[in-house]
Formats: structure tokens, sequence, C-alpha cells
């Protein structure tokens, strides 16, 4: 039987920016990932009678996506600008979909309460397998004394969350009450902090002391200030003109061979997920009987009424304003419809 293999996936906000703001969206995070990992509930999965673009035809509404038996969640710690968890892949390539979903559907929520557009993460996230499960628990253990949001409570028996799976780690430490003890006595021996040299996608510093990166208060940074560069390179052609053209050519040449990035050495173990970044897509859903919904011009039921949408169609998203969604449509213009007959999803696939 092969041995089980453990993902320590890590992702940070932009430029180190706040991800989480407060509990509001700490608790939005872990909603999400309850309804990832929890059994879905199969009361709407009945079959119902759809109109879409004048054919009748009955059929199971759209389910929201769910990697119950799929996916399992050992642990998880939240700080204010990165998240860790510690997963168990049970389906193949579930592991790559699961993250892409988690993270697009975080980063819409998010932008949509701040108001803020762009990328919310620093790029895809970090991934590295632990197939030694003594391993577990010290990287749990790193985890929980550094989370504002954890799973420790699971561990210690102070919670009970079904989709938190910590038997695994139990085990190997002889039961909850010795885990306590297992993290409340923490020291750091040489032996464990070379195995966390390849597992903990971090500098240690950061997590263990709690820290707080030093951002503005809003989610977005403020702009920085070009003068000094600006000054700085005014300064410095004016110092090349006077030297003359040969100058020029051996100061830059020097500046160059100076300014050469030494080449950063690769990480063990850590592989960067390149996944292409999924289409947002939007899909009208009726169920108040209706035959159809309204495009309009702009955000509001005074706007002009430039199109209908049918129970199924699906558009490409474009923004959110107010209660309303913007989406594509041909010839690149742009209608909006309302949040209420809306579900989201991905490109070829449900969220």
């Amino acid at each position: 039987m092969p041995a089980q293999v453990y993902s320590h996936i890590y992702n940070q906000g932009v430029e180190k920016r706040i991800i989480f703001t407060d509990g509001e969206d700490y608790e939005a995070f872990l909603r999400f990932l309850k309804s990832y990992l929890t059994s879905p509930d199969n009361s709407d999965s009945t079959k119902k009678t759809f109109t879409v673009k004048g054919r009748t035809f009955r059929g199971v509404p759209h389910q929201p996506k769910n990697y119950f038996n799929q996916i399992e969640l050992i642990a998880y710690s939240l700080m204010p600008d990165h998240f860790h968890l510690l997963l168990h892949q049970i389906t193949p390539g579930a592991l790559e979909k699961f993250m892409r979903s988690l993270s697009t559907r975080y980063a819409m929520y998010f932008n949509q309460r701040y108001q803020r557009t762009g990328s919310l993460f620093a790029g895809p996230y970090k991934s590295v397998q632990i197939e030694d499960v003594s391993g577990l628990a010290h990287l749990t253990r790193y985890l929980h004394r550094g989370g504002d949001y954890s799973s420790y409570p699971e561990f210690v028996g102070e919670r009970e969350t079904p989709w938190v799976k910590s038997k695994a780690v139990l085990y190997s430490v002889k039961g909850a009450a010795a885990y306590r003890n297992f993290v409340e006595q923490y020291e750091l021996t040489q032996m464990e902090e070379k195995l966390l040299e390849g597992i903990i996608l971090e500098d240690k510093s950061e997590h263990l002391e709690g820290r707080v990166p030093e951002l503005a208060e809003s989610p977005d940074l403020p702009p920085r200030s070009r003068f000094p560069e600006l000054a700085t390179a005014v300064a410095v052609f004016g110092l090349l003109f006077t030297l003359g053209l040969r100058n020029i050519q051996t100061t830059v040449a020097k500046t160059q061979a100076l300014a050469s990035p030494s080449p950063t050495p690769a990480v063990s173990g850590v592989e960067d997920e390149k996944i292409e970044e999924p289409k947002t897509m939007l899909v009208v859903k009726i169920d108040d009987g209706a035959q159809s919904v309204n495009i309009r011009a702009k955000p509001t039921t005074k706007s002009e009424k430039i199109g209908e949408a049918t129970d199924g169609e699906t558009f490409e998203f474009v923004s959110i304003d107010s209660g309303w969604y913007g989406v594509k449509l041909p010839e690149e213009a742009t209608g909006f419809i309302s949040a209420t007959y809306i579900e989201i999803t991905e490109e070829g696939d449900n969220l």
C-alpha cells in the first residue's frame, strides 16, 4: 500500500498586504473551506423544469463545487497577510482544482467587500509534500503556535469540526492531551529546525512571532513617492553627460555588472504551482418562476433595458457594483444583471 502523502500549502497577500482584516474575513475563508469539505446537501438535487432560450426541459439545478472525499484538511493557520493549509489529496488532481477555486472565491469576496480590483495573492500558491507522519506533528505545532485563527482547538479537544481531520497527527503523538503538551512545551531542537527548513515555506520569525505587517489601514497600499528616484536619475544623467560618450558606456557597463542579481538558490522540495488564471463566469439562475431577467445598461432598475437573459445562460464576469454584476455582451459591450439572479462559477468548472 503506497504511503500517505500530505501537502503543506502556503500563500500570502500581494506585496505582503493584509488579506484578513478582521474576524469577518477569517470567518468567510473558513466558511468557504467548510462548504468545499462537507458532504453536499442534496435537498435541491431533484429535477426541476427550466426554460433556456425558449426551450423547456427538466434537469438538476446548478450545484456548487464540492471536494468532500476528494480532499481532507488536516490543519490550518491563518495570519493577517498569509495562510497555511495542511491537506491530504485523496482524488488525483483534486488539490490543484480545490486551491484554484478557493483562492478565486476568496479573492472575489475580498475585492467586493473592500471595493478593490486586481490580484489579492502574491502569485500561485506554494506547495511541498510531506511523507513522514512524524513531520506532520512538527509542522502542525509550528502552525498552531503562530496562527491568529487556527485548528489548534480541534487538536486539543476544545472544538469539534467534522471537516478538520486531526486523527493522523494526534495518533502519532498519542492523543489530544499529549499534543497540548507537545505544543505548549515547545523547544526548537537542531533536528526539528532542520526538518522545518524544508517544509515551512516562509521565514520562521514571521509566523512564530505573530508578526503583523506595517501596512496602511486600507487593504490597498498607498502609492509610493517617485520623487527621490526621479531626482537621482536626473543627477546621474547630468553627470554622465558631462563625462562624454566613452565614459557613459564604461559607466553603464559597470553599473549593469553591479546590478546583475546573483542567482536565487532553489528551495528543495518546493514547487510553485503555475496555474493559468481562470475566467470568472456567471450563471443566470431564476427561482421565482419568471421566464427571463432583464439586462440593463447601468446597475440600476431605472436604467435602460438592453436585453434579457434566461435561466442557465452564462456570461463572463466584468465587474460588480451595488448588487449588480457587470457581464460581457457581444461586441465588447457590458450589461448589468441583478445579483439576485446570479451564481458564480469558473470557466469550465463550478466553484
